[in-house]
């Protein structure tokens, strides 16, 4: 009786443990970069990422550079798009000695999970010979997930079944403790994957900065000749960093509105102020201009933003240690 008891404490364990071990590898999210080029007219769709959760907005950029001579009409964003609903819309426009870039940025967000697609978009414009014609940007692929874990989908469930027949003749003990080691091994695995969960997003800002500037790196993009993603990258990184530490809306501003905000921060000093302006003025020349930079650039881009994120940070520390001991002493 006992080794049959033990089977039983054995087959739940291994149930929670299986289904642990079922649950989705999800992949790591990859920066969006759509791309769409004719003649005198070049389109890039960009995002920092293609999976978000339900309800989570997506900073999407448009960015339109066009050669004298082309006349462009702005595409139709608000509203609906797809299963996703815009909002939040700016443009702005800088003229360039051959042409002109435009910009559009908008948030996109849906509350229907699973793999759902950003349509693709539209471009009317007029070639130099005052022809119609239109740039079509391919769809986008997004990952949208759930906040509920996919073991728990009532689509997951087995159909009931017919009454079994139970012994009674023991005690309710061998019926009730399977049942409460198999509560516990799934409350173990919820309670682990929701650790993970707050650990990453607490992550501090200079953590997350160098984590993600590492994993730049690997990806090898200047090495593969992706010159402009790595600048599109590299760039939302440090305004992301800039976000977290500072306060500042910089992964939804123009570089000229950030530059305006960092001036008027009082943590930012004058030379990472310099700093910041030189080393976004580079990373538009990449994205907007068509600078095609050297692997020394690059180099010198990624250092740049590793040096500003070490010297914010230093700087940063005895001030927040200064306004934790003034909290306390409240």
């Amino acid at each position: 009786m006992i080794h049959r008891v033990l089977m039983r404490v054995l087959g739940s364990l291994g149930a929670a443990g299986a289904l642990a071990a079922t649950e989705p590898q999800v992949l790591p999210a990859r920066p969006i970069d759509v791309t769409a080029k004719a003649t005198g007219i070049e389109a890039h769709l960009v995002a920092p990422k293609d999976r978000v959760e339900a309800g989570e907005p997506i900073a999407f950029r448009l960015l339109l550079t066009t050669a004298r001579g082309i006349a462009t009409t702005a595409p139709a964003l608000d509203g609906a798009q797809g299963p996703f609903a815009v909002s939040g819309v700016t443009t702005s426009s800088q003229p360039m000695p051959e042409g002109a870039v435009s910009e559009w940025r908008f948030l996109a967000r849906t509350y229907e999970s699973g793999p759902r697609e950003f349509p693709g978009l539209t471009i009317a414009y007029r070639d130099a010979n005052g022809e119609s014609r239109t740039l079509e940007l391919a769809p986008v692929p997004i990952e949208v997930a759930t906040l509920v874990s996919d073991p728990f989908d009532p689509a997951h469930f087995r159909d009931i079944k017919g009454p079994v027949a139970i012994d009674t003749g023991w005690s309710p003990w061998w019926i009730i403790a399977p049942s409460a080691f198999l509560a516990a091994g799934v409350a173990i695995w919820m309670l682990g994957r929701h650790r993970r969960a707050v650990a990453a997003r607490a992550l501090s800002p200079h953590g997350w900065a160098m984590q993600s500037l590492a994993a730049l790196e690997l990806d090898a993009l200047v090495e593969k000749g992706h010159m402009h993603t790595y600048w599109v990258r590299l760039s939302d990184i440090v305004r992301q960093y800039i976000e977290r530490r500072f306060d500042i809306a910089a992964p939804e501003q123009t570089t000229k509105e950030f530059i305006a905000s960092v001036g008027d921060h009082p943590a930012i000093g004058a030379e990472h102020r310099h700093l910041l302006t030189d080393f976004l003025r580079a990373a538009d020349m990449v994205k907007f201009a068509a600078h095609q930079p050297a692997a020394t650039e690059c180099a010198r881009g990624m250092a740049a933003a590793r040096g500003f994120v070490e010297d914010t940070t230093a700087a940063a520390e005895p001030a927040r240690a200064a306004q934790v001991l003034e909290e306390a002493s409240r």
